[in-house]
Parts: C-alpha cells; structure tokens; sequence
C-alpha cells in the first residue's frame, strides 16, 4: 500500500509540476481570462510552497512525503531515495543526471518568466485610469 501511495504522490508532483510549466503562457496570453486568473494563483501558490519548502526541508515537501512512504512501505529502495524528484525524473526520462544547481537555475529562470507573466497579466486586466476625474 505504502509503495502504491508513493507512486501517487510522485505522480501527483510531476503534474503540478508540468500544470506550472504548461500554464505559463496563460499569463501573457488573455484569451481566457477566468483561467489565467486561476492559474496566476496556482503558480503563486506552487512557487511559495516550493520555495518555502526548500528553505525548511532542503528540497520538495512532495519529495520528502514520497520517500517516507517508499521506506516504510516494504518495497525495494528506489535509486537514490533522498535524491531530488526533478534528478529523478531526468535519469527517468532522458537518462541523465542534472545538478541541483542547473535545477536551481531553471527552477529560478521559470519563477522569473512567471513573475513576469504576473506583472503583464496584472497590467493588462486593470482598468484603464477616468481622464478628467479629480483634476482641478
């Protein structure tokens, strides 16, 4: 059960992950404005919670969740059970092993197109100042 669990918060963490990534032309983008909305929110939340999470734990809460539930549920140990999931994913998926500093720089690079994003977006849907009101 524990192992079954694991997967799923691992799973869980590669879709946030890939909605953050995925979303980010919503913020430059205003065709639809009820999501860019919800999405400026998702990725205010994820950055904060990712960024508080890195300055308590080190890495991903999300990481630290799955790993607990890997050791104690029996299973075999994964590769490196303390290893970051983004490393993971990339030794996954293209077989290679990033630095935690080149995921720190994209991580960095992707929270400053997003906070970009936010400023544009925000420009954008305000309303545009009444000429002539309260001048004297």
């Amino acid at each position: 059960m524990f192992p079954i669990l694991g997967s799923l918060v691992d799973f869980l963490h590669a879709l946030l992950m890939v909605a953050w990534v995925a979303g980010l032309p919503l913020l430059f983008w205003h065709h639809y404005p009820r999501a860019t909305r919800w999405y400026a929110i998702y990725a205010v939340v994820f950055i904060v919670l990712n960024q508080a999470s890195h300055v308590l734990l080190g890495h991903c809460f999300l990481t630290s969740l799955a790993s607990w539930l890997w050791e104690h549920g029996g299973a075999p140990p994964r590769s490196a059970p303390d290893e970051w999931f983004t490393v993971r994913v990339a030794m996954a998926v293209f077989h290679l092993t990033p630095s935690h500093r080149a995921i720190n720089l994209l991580a960095e690079a992707l929270i400053c197109v997003t906070a970009v994003g936010m400023l544009i977006s925000m420009r954008r849907t305000r309303p545009a100042p009444a000429h002539g009101i309260g001048r004297d």
